[in-house]
């Protein structure tokens, strides 16, 4: 927030995407709803790639295809983040956070991760709350597929690479 706050001193907000993977997606949406909550300007968008966004979820069934997430360990790893906080405290999981006024987002995954039910459930929550949202589904690929050296992943690379684009080219 520290650093957020910085950057709106030295740029507009409407020039500002965050971006985040893993469980730099959930900091990512916990971020943008701190930030709304403070009243500052929101970032232009956010992209938010195989989010953590429910420390508390993840589907174990998937776990025989995302061979990188294991339910068990990912509730261990979230316990000690969470520490004394409630896994279902809005700034651990920022699934159970207010939706409302967040900036458009984009959200990918692959439907080959333990993610994959939150992301949707997190994408419906999104929508339900009014946010122009996007979901990316990548069929029979895992988690963080984005970022693998694979032609899913390089279109992928490109899709976010043309949304920042695109948005910047209107703005500039």
């Amino acid at each position: 927030m520290a650093l957020y706050t910085d950057i709106i001193k030295r740029f507009p907000a409407n020039k500002i995407f965050i971006m985040g993977d893993s469980a730099g997606g959930g900091f990512t949406l916990a971020l943008a709803q701190e930030i709304r909550d403070a009243g500052l300007n929101m970032p232009y968008r956010l992209v938010l790639i195989s989010p953590w966004a429910d420390l508390s979820g993840a589907d174990k069934s998937l776990e025989a295809y995302d061979r990188w997430q294991y339910v068990d360990s990912l509730r261990k790893y979230g316990a000690d983040w969470a520490g004394e906080l409630d896994m279902k405290n809005p700034m651990v999981s920022p699934f159970y956070g207010d939706m409302k006024g967040l900036p458009p987002t984009d959200v990918y995954t692959g439907t080959w991760e333990v993610f994959y039910p939150d992301i949707v459930r997190l994408y419906d929550k999104m929508k339900a709350s009014g946010i122009n949202v996007r979901l990316h589904i990548a069929p029979k690929l895992g988690h963080e597929y984005v970022l693998w050296p694979c032609p899913e992943g390089e279109a992928a690379r490109k899709e976010i690479s043309d949304i920042i684009n695109n948005n910047f080219n209107v703005l500039i």
